[in-house]
């Protein structure tokens, strides 16, 4: 299939009519089917006899915030499956909010057209338009670094919404980057394993009480394997996070002894410097 996915139905809901005219017109340019929305209420009552494969919201909407509103799409089920991309703005949602809606997939910062559409792309990657307009997973098999018990967790293969509740949080980096997936964890005092699945390998890091207290990627242990997997997240969208509670009794070894402000401090000043260790090679 090309990259613009002919026939592929895009939703856009957003309070801005300058936004929905530019992207209206670079998404029909790019050969997606196009319809468009300033109520995410009126948004909404169309989804019923018009699904889209894939829903792109803006911070606001005329009635209520993108948050809100995909969360609203994930309690139906009727259209938990819909892909959903968030624009934030410059003003980034709380990774606890981000979570619990179940967003898919979320872009930051100044509206700028090239970077939704290619977000848009990523999101339609592994998904073609059914001919009743709902998302149907493309035949073939997965990428092997996808745990399949990830790839059940929604309908984009190896792209999981996050969840909270229950005993699991799970999602994926192109909605939360892995320092915010930390402070979530840490935030909530929660101890157990975080397992990440990479184009590049797999990783896990190991909390108690909230606090970060080992880490292995790549044949790296404790504060190096934690910023070389920090560092390589922020570059796989499509990397995939999933935390498991354990008792204090199973909480693991100990190769990190910072706090955990202490330890994103150091890790983000090893990335900004050059001196985080590189990512292994891309596994093919």
């Amino acid at each position: 299939m090309s990259p613009g996915h002919p026939l592929a139905k895009v939703l856009i809901v957003d309070a801005d009519p300058a936004k929905l005219g530019a992207l209206r017109s670079a998404l029909a340019a790019a050969a997606y089917k196009v319809t468009s929305a300033t109520s995410a209420s009126f948004a909404l009552t169309t989804l019923e006899r018009d699904r889209p494969d894939l829903i792109v919201s803006g911070a606001r909407t005329e009635d209520m915030d993108g948050v809100e509103f995909c969360s609203i799409i994930r309690s139906d089920p009727a259209t938990h499956d819909i892909p959903f991309l968030l624009l934030s703005g410059p003003t980034r949602p709380t990774p606890w909010a981000v979570a619990q809606a179940g967003v898919d997939m979320l872009l930051a910062g100044d509206f700028v057209v090239s970077a939704v559409l290619d977000r848009i792309s990523k999101l339609l990657r592994h998904v073609v338009p059914g001919e009743s307009g709902s998302a149907v997973p493309e035949p073939g098999p997965l990428p092997a670094a996808r745990p399949a018990s990830a790839a059940s967790a929604s309908g984009l293969p190896g792209m999981p919404r996050a969840e909270v509740g229950g005993r699991t949080f799970q999602g994926s980096f192109g909605a939360l980057d892995l320092t915010e997936v930390t402070q979530a964890i840490g935030l909530g005092g929660k101890t157990g394993r975080l397992a990440l699945a990479l184009s590049v390998g797999d990783g896990s890091v190991l909390f108690e009480s909230g606090r970060v207290i080992h880490a292995e990627f790549a044949g790296l242990t404790g504060e190096s394997a934690f910023a070389a997997l920090v560092a390589a997240a922020q570059h796989d969208p499509e990397g995939t996070f999933r935390f498991k509670p354990a008792t204090g009794a199973d909480a693991g070894p100990r190769t990190i002894q910072k706090n955990l402000d202490q330890l994103l401090i150091s890790v983000a000043s090893e990335i900004d410097e050059g001196r985080a260790p590189p990512p292994p090679p891309r596994t093919t």
